[in-house]
């Protein structure tokens, strides 16, 4: 496709121009220039409702498990998979939503006319299916390949009838758990998404019995959304390679559950959901497991969350291939769930042998973190930041992004000088309580591009922070404990970031003397809230 016609795609879909009929032609001449591979991954789409954001981690994943990616052997599908959504946005037919500080897209979305021409080349090659509340009656005489099922809460709706359901591959269901087809009849399903509302009332009373899923012998993909209490299968499920019930209630999971090909798996610690099975060793037979996500339930109890980190320990020394660990307080962040919640617990992982391929850890520090010379994301909570904490992580040879998050200021000053680091690129530094004092050296993080420092307070205001770039005897001036922000000559910083708690005119001022003080002339933010909170109420904000 050339780029003149992509230009053309973007502005207009961008202008008035984008409801008319050479518009429309654009695109469809746009999507008959497409490869074949990428209109398979492009009508999967259709997939997901009008104007919904979706996740690219998650989409790929489906797109692999349904089939959608032909890959020779050796090749990783998920990186081809991701690759090819690339692709799409590089055509302009996606949107990316949310981007990272790595220039990497976490969420997506289509516009409004692609996804009209997707719903419309869909129909016309029979790929997707999709019935809301109102067409529950439809009768098809073809074999559905892909359903949608979309009822939201409606009660009343009739469950489809009428249709072939041996040939369906995916299956997303958004409804109540009564309108729910029998899912044992879909013989050949490979993706299952099912978000499953509640019903109002006392939610205990409610439950669904999904052990039928154990006959889906081809399933490699599903993910589970409820308010209902679900009862899932104790045996089946041999090609599973995503288990997402993070966010299901599940009144328990059998202790003889059997998933040789676990790849990717998203709990939550509640009712010793975890540990149900390293007792029984079934999670310690997930050979394959490379990506553990779980998520701390608030009202889950401490004496539940400490058997369950401990459960977790063994299943990470006994792992070789695992790439990703992360805890997590539930629906929330990194920061909430190690600060808030299992700060409260004390997790002793030290003496585990580290996973050696590990890339992306979140969780809490542990001294064989200095071992991994694969780990490029490092997310990290401590009750009390200390030179020792910094020595364990500035020696790792991969790591490109670093966010530590603390719980109490200490009181003597936090020094990163020239050793270690070499190639962070992205370095977050947030407390929950009090105002730190911190100095980075002259070649302190040579390659770092952006900076974010957090800081719940601010001092008292004869004690504003000093920051300066190469002011001799600054340290001497100040009395012991006053926040100074030090920050020697980075040459590639191109974005700092600081944010405090309080009233903060001075601090303003203060950075922005640094800003034009320092060589590299980084873009800087200031953000200012009122009140003393862990959370991002800001009521001031200028660059």
């Amino acid at each position: 496709m050339s780029i003149d016609l992509l230009t053309y795609i973007q502005q207009s879909l961008s202008s008035s121009l984008s409801t008319s009929e050479k518009t429309r032609q654009a695109l469809n001449l746009s999507f008959n220039n497409l490869p074949r591979y990428l209109k398979t991954c492009l009508l999967y789409l259709n997939m997901y409702p009008e104007g919904q954001i979706f996740f690219k981690d998650d989409l790929v994943k489906q797109w692999v498990a349904e089939g959608c990616i032909d890959t020779a052997e050796g090749q990783d599908m998920v990186k081809l998979a991701e690759s090819y959504l690339d692709q799409l946005i590089g055509r302009r037919l996606i949107l990316p939503i949310c981007i990272n500080y790595n220039n990497e897209v976490l969420s997506c979305t289509v516009h409004d006319m692609v996804h009209d021409l997707i719903a419309y080349k869909s129909e016309e090659e029979n790929f997707v299916l999709v019935i809301d509340h109102s067409q529950a009656n439809v009768s098809l005489s073809h074999k559905v390949r892909r359903l949608s099922l979309l009822f939201g809460d409606a009660r009343y709706v009739k469950k489809p009838a009428n249709i072939r359901k041996s040939q369906v591959r995916s299956l997303r269901f958004f409804g109540l758990s009564e309108c729910m087809p029998c899912i044992r009849d879909f013989k050949l399903l490979r993706v299952l998404n099912l978000q499953l509302p509640g019903h109002g009332g006392d939610a205990d009373a409610d439950s669904f019995d999904l052990t039928g899923i154990s006959e889906l012998f081809q399933l490699r993909y599903l993910k589970i959304a409820c308010d209902v209490c679900i009862e899932l299968p104790n045996h089946g499920l041999p090609c599973l390679e995503l288990l997402d019930i993070m966010d299901a209630r599940v009144a328990s999971v059998p202790c003889d559950i059997h998933l040789p090909h676990l790849l990717h798996l998203s709990l939550s610690v509640e009712r010793n959901l975890l540990d149900w099975s390293v007792s029984k060793g079934s999670l310690g037979k997930l050979n394959y497991l490379q990506d553990l996500h779980v998520s701390i339930v608030p009202s889950a109890p401490s004496y539940v969350v400490e058997r369950s980190m401990e459960s977790l320990g063994s299943l990470i020394g006994g792992h070789g291939s695992l790439r990703t660990i992360q805890v997590v307080a539930h629906g929330s962040s990194v920061q909430n769930a190690l600060v808030r919640g299992v700060s409260k617990v004390t997790i002793s992982w030290d003496d585990l042998a580290p996973p050696p391929f590990l890339q992306r850890f979140e969780c809490s520090l542990h001294k064989w973190l200095g071992k991994l010379g694969n780990l490029c994301i490092l997310k990290i909570s401590v009750r009390e930041l200390m030179m020792d904490c910094i020595d364990i992580v500035r020696g790792l040879p991969a790591l490109a992004t670093l966010s530590l998050y603390v719980q109490k200021a200490p009181i003597e000053r936090i020094i990163f000088d020239k050793a270690g680091f070499s190639v962070l690129r992205h370095f977050k530094l947030r407390f929950t309580s009090g105002i730190a004092w911190l100095v980075f050296e002259a070649d302190a993080m040579p390659n770092l591009w952006k900076m974010k420092l957090v800081f719940n307070a601010t001092p008292p205001m004869d004690q504003h922070p000093f920051l300066y770039s190469s002011k001799q005897g600054a340290f001497e001036r100040h009395q012991r404990g006053t926040a100074i922000i030090s920050v020697e000559p980075m040459p590639e910083l191109r974005e700092m970031s600081v944010k405090f708690g309080g009233a903060a005119a001075d601090l303003e001022y203060a950075m922005r003397t640094f800003v034009r003080n320092h060589p590299s002339n980084p873009t800087i933010i200031v953000q200012l809230v009122d009140h003393s909170s862990y959370g991002d109420g800001i009521t001031k904000q200028r660059t």
